[in-house]
């Protein structure tokens, strides 16, 4: 029997996940998401799914370390982003291949094949609206939030909470403090809706959990205590440390239900601790956790690849 890995062949998380999917007597099938992209041959037929000329349809569990999505080609010139000449072609291209990918994973949902996680999980978590209602609706503590393009209502929420930060409602950049120089430029938000939330102070914690086992929980230890830990540069550069955290029954509890709720077998929940007080911050469908598992000795990838092969073989 095997599973199916879906990401970067060169991931390390997918080459973990392979190598206990192995210990536990399955074979990994690894359909490297930049296939398309290196015009390797791909091919659905009549229902029948082939890779690399290979059919694949025997496959019942994946592991989807990500799904694509188009992008638009821009290179950055004088501090500003410039779109390449052929900027259409590429992002048409990569359109393409993304939905190619999209309907193909679909349809192993469809076929009730396990997707840890699937596209329709993913999406959900791009969306973060969403996850604030999942999480503020199980009765869980989060900041207090403003998702808006009035720049009225975002003065009236700054003057009201004072320690206000910001972040994209889809991600893809760091979170940044309302300060007085982003106040100044707070009229071309007009253009799309923020997201506008209380700064909540405290340790940042990553819990990882798969189904119903929470498999790790940390607080990650830099020098400094930065708006988002992904800017410092300890952390970006590898360097970051861990420290376990036992989590209260409620708060795991919690982040079971979250989980749930958003439809997530693997998730990796951002928290923020200050003494007995835990702020639920965000959901992540497709987490990045081998720094935490290699220091920590988590076995986090062993979790993932259990899942998937007792599902799999489940489902045979």
């Amino acid at each position: 029997m095997r599973i199916g890995i879906f990401g970067d062949g060169a991931d390390p998380q997918c080459a973990a996940v392979a190598r206990e999917a192995a210990a536990l007597g399955a074979g990994a099938l690894i359909v490297d998401s930049r296939a398309l992209d290196e015009g390797k041959p791909l091919s659905m037929h009549d229902g029948k799914t082939f890779y690399l000329g290979e059919p694949v349809d025997d496959v019942k569990g994946f592991y989807v370390r990500s799904v694509p999505v188009p992008y638009v080609p821009a290179m950055k010139k004088d501090d500003s982003l410039v779109l390449y000449e052929d900027w259409f072609t590429t992002f048409t291209q990569t359109r393409e291949r993304a939905a190619y990918f999209l309907a193909w994973l679909l349809q192993l949902s469809h076929r009730g094949v396990t997707l840890v996680n699937g596209p329709h999980a993913a999406s959900v978590m791009q969306h973060k609206p969403y996850q604030l209602h999942a999480l503020r609706s199980l009765g869980a503590k989060v900041p207090r939030t403003l998702i808006s393009n009035d720049p009225v209502a975002i003065r009236a929420f700054q003057a009201e909470v004072k320690d206000v930060i910001y972040k994209p409602i889809l991600g893809g950049a760091l979170t940044r403090a309302l300060d007085a120089e982003a106040l100044e430029r707070l009229d071309a938000v007009a253009a799309s809706p923020v997201i506008f939330q209380e700064r909540v102070p405290g340790e940042d914690l990553r819990v990882m959990l798969v189904g119903d086992e929470i498999v790790s929980s940390v607080a990650i230890v830099t020098p400094e205590q930065h708006l988002d830990f992904r800017d410092d540069p300890v952390y970006s550069g590898g360097e970051a440390m861990y420290r376990e955290v036992a989590l209260p029954e409620p708060v795991q509890r919690f982040c079971r239900a979250a989980a749930r709720a958003c439809g997530l077998t693997l998730a990796g929940i951002d928290l923020k601790q200050r003494g007995k007080d835990f702020v639920f911050l965000e959901l992540n469908s497709s987490p990045i956790y081998m720094d935490v598992e290699l220091k920590m000795g988590h076995r986090i990838s062993k979790a993932i690849a259990r899942r998937v092969v007792e599902s799999a073989r489940a489902a045979r």
